[in-house]
């Protein structure tokens, strides 16, 4: 029997490699992350901004699973330079019914978001001394606003 384990959260940002990911290759990634996360558990959210090639992740579930998962994600060649902004036990799930959600985000917000650096040089961009993220409840509000549900023209 598996030993409870508290709810865990980790919430990533990566770059992807080449041109990035076309749209049947993200559905093909998308098939494989939810069965693989209803059969462990597991529930979150894939935010992809296509312009710049950005993803951000959130990954909630037993900290075991998710550990060993974003161990595998950090080492899959279709992105590079994924850095944690944010990881921690959590009290609920922000995405209790998505297996895995999707949405196409633009860059902008998740670069204001997630307090921007970029993941490879620009011209006359300096790092700064240390890197700052916006803090982990600004991140969580954001990405809560895509579990509402959009309005509808009755």
């Amino acid at each position: 029997m598996l030993a409870h384990q508290p709810l865990y959260r980790i919430i990533y940002h990566s770059l992807a490699t080449g041109a990035g990911l076309p749209p049947e290759e993200l559905a093909g990634l998308l098939r494989k992350a939810r069965a693989y996360n209803q059969h462990c558990r597991l529930t979150g959210l894939l935010l992809y901004a296509a312009d710049t090639k950005e993803f951000v992740q959130v990954l909630e579930g037993p900290r075991d699973e998710i550990n060993a998962l974003y161990e595998r994600i950090a080492r899959d060649p279709r992105h590079k330079h994924a850095f944690v902004l944010h990881e921690g036990e959590a009290a609920s799930r922000m995405f209790p019914d998505w297996r895995m959600g999707f949405a196409l985000a633009a860059a902008q917000d998740l670069r204001t978001t997630t307090g921007y650096f970029p993941l490879v040089p620009e011209p006359g961009y300096a790092l700064p001394p240390g890197l700052v993220v916006h803090a982990p409840e600004q991140l969580r509000r954001f990405l809560a606003d895509f579990t509402t549900p959009l309005a509808t023209d009755e």
